[in-house]
């Protein structure tokens, strides 16, 4: 079977060269009609030339791709439809967090995010319409294990894991497939990080023909899954889950307790594969919980002397974490756009014989946070960003103002109030963080494109935190909790919400951001109803076609089961971007004798 392309029309973004240059060539070699989108109106036009004079169908468009309508827009006037989109639109703003602008933040989240977003949200009309359409979004290493000096653009690749998992679900009825790829390949933007020597051998050759076999009618479905692609190699990349541990869910369930029982959070022994959230049988949990013994203590974990600034604390998680970490010894600062619900909560920790300042303002406003600490107890030693906010809506439905509020308060709000402890952190070489993300950011979740990407964003944000801030002690870790709160009651039933208390995920929390914490960092962690467990990436053992022998997307498609087998022994757990890259290095010297054409 050769596949063909003809009657589809391909809009690929930042196709004036490296990856979308190759996706652009390849799509039109097999009868696609293709809108070759770049900034760069001269690249952009080279690419469409070189097309046409092969004898296929091209246009230009120089939109940016945050005017999604414009960069569609190209492909009805010229073509009628549109049926594939490759969101591979990127810059690159690297820097060490203590140094990144907002500036160089909002610029990557900008391109990578809200360009994805209003590229996809232009065309979906026209995919559920016509029942077909097929999205590849672009991850990458960095986004799924985080990279030293790249706190901005893991967090907008690990936002499009989340984005592309929320496609999936919707898409689904309408015959409309998402798929994220962590790709490596040579281009300008890998240039200014990579050797020459390296890149030989990365060529966008061994990407394009992978994103061609899962966007044709014909094609395996890999809709709602993560691939890493490069130098011949492919795998696919999923949730791996430990087993965990239940706490029993009284008076004893405390960090000291989850201290004592830490190993058992991070046991893999036994694993899990779970899809969604729902794969977690709260009901069995709670059952457990109650029915434990009570729970063991280690040694006390104490902040006498320590303040805690905690976000979104006028109510739900963000109170219960406030209370707790008083209890504890803490100074708290009392973080919340309610002037009235901090009041409150303040009330409750000094009438307790309790120490805490309020900061009334948004989570985006990082710097009075910290300036509340500084001036109400002289230092801070702990963030807890857990502020959030609902916007739920079909992506059909979702306004641009629904995508931009929860990106500010979620993924932004983190990023400044971690951007104004850090130096502080750095310093006095010591600092805890916890980032909120959530099961619909792990899984993706139906009416939730905007929080699942926000909430997906942070955990690669997090895994950046992790290795920039392990030489001063500053440790990272990122949960995604499940507990009845405002928010959630805008969504769960009544007897869910007096079932999982945010009082059964503070401990867990208070464990993690305590001193007693010396090695746990990067770790991503699913806690409610008294039970915790981490998760971690699992990759296939993939296949490795030749190094030196040009790869078709036909070629794919013949060795997708080994590409997607988890099951015979060879699947890996890598936690880093250089491990990550290993396998792939390792291919390239997989080379066949004998063979004449060249890439």
């Amino acid at each position: 079977m050769t596949l063909s392309f003809k009657g589809h029309t391909v809009v690929v973004t930042g196709a004036g060269g490296g990856l979308g240059k190759t996706y652009s060539l390849l799509f039109a070699s097999r009868g696609a009609n293709v809108v070759v989108n770049d900034f760069n109106a001269e690249a952009a036009q080279k690419v469409v030339d070189e097309i046409v004079k092969a004898g296929g169908k091209a246009v230009t468009n120089t939109s940016s791709v945050t005017d999604g309508a414009a960069v569609i827009q190209s492909a009805l006037d010229a073509f009628g439809t549109v049926t594939i989109l490759i969101n591979n639109a990127g810059i690159l703003r690297d820097k060490g967090f203590k140094n990144m602008s907002d500036k160089e933040w909002d610029q990557i989240t900008e391109v990578h995010l809200k360009g994805a977003y209003a590229c996809t949200k232009a065309a979906w009309p026209h995919f559920r319409k016509q029942k077909f359409g097929r999205v590849i979004n672009t991850a990458s290493a960095a986004g799924l294990y985080g990279n030293f000096g790249q706190a901005n653009y893991s967090a907008a690749k690990m936002g499009l894991v989340g984005f592309t998992k929320t496609l999936e679900k919707e898409g689904a009825k309408y015959n409309i497939k998402a798929t994220v790829i962590a790709p490596m390949a040579a281009s300008a933007m890998t240039e200014t990080v990579m050797p020459p020597e390296m890149l030989a051998n990365l060529k966008p050759e061994f990407v394009a023909p992978f994103v061609a076999a899962v966007c044709h009618p014909d094609g395996p479905d890999a809709s709602g899954k993560i691939f890493e692609v490069g130098a011949g190699f492919v795998a696919e990349v999923r949730w791996e889950r430990s087993k965990g541990t239940v706490f029993k869910t009284d008076d004893s369930f405390t960090p000291s307790a989850v201290k004592a029982k830490w190993d058992q959070v991070l046991d893999f022994s036994n694993p899990t594969y779970p899809n969604s959230g729902a794969d977690v049988d709260g009901k069995a949990i709670l059952a457990a919980a109650q029915s434990a013994p009570t729970n063991p203590q280690s040694s006390p974990v104490r902040y006498d002397g320590k303040t805690v600034i905690v976000t979104g604390s006028g109510a739900g998680l963000g109170r219960i974490y406030a209370l707790m970490y008083s209890k504890l010894g803490a100074n708290v600062v009392v973080n919340d756009v309610n002037e009235k619900a901090a009041a409150s909560v303040i009330d409750e920790i000094t009438k307790a014989g309790g120490k805490a300042a309020a900061a009334v303002c948004s989570a985006e406003d990082g710097e009075k946070l910290v300036k509340t600490a500084l001036n109400n107890f002289g230092g801070v030693h702990v963030l807890v960003a857990n502020a959030g906010i609902l916007r739920d809506k079909s992506f059909t439905a979702m306004s641009e103002q629904e995508w931009d509020i929860i990106m500010a308060v979620h993924l932004r709000g983190t990023y400044k109030c971690a951007k104004a402890v850090w130096p502080i952190f750095q310093k006095q070489k010591f600092g805890r963080i916890i980032t909120t993300s959530s099961p619909s950011g792990v899984y993706g979740n139906f009416g939730q494109a905007n929080y699942a990407t926000a909430k997906a964003g942070l955990i690669g944000l997090t895994r950046t935190l992790a290795i920039e801030g392990k030489k001063y002690n500053i440790l990272a870790n990122a949960i995604a909790p499940t507990a009845g709160t405002a928010m959630t009651a805008t969504v769960w039933p009544q007897e869910m919400l007096d079932a999982f208390k945010p009082d059964h995920v503070a401990p867990v929390v208070g464990y993690l951001t305590s001193a007693e914490n010396e090695d746990t960092t990067g770790g991503l962690f699913e806690v409610t109803g008294g039970w915790a467990a981490q998760l971690h990436w699992q990759r296939s053992g993939g296949y490795g076609f030749p190094a030196n022998k040009p790869l078709q997307p036909e070629d794919i498609i013949s060795k997708w089961q080994a590409i997607t087998n988890f099951e015979d022994g060879r699947a890996t757990t890598p936690s880093s971007t250089s491990e990550a890259i290993q396998q792939i290095v390792e291919n390239f010297d997989n080379k066949v004798a004998d063979v004449k054409a060249k890439l």
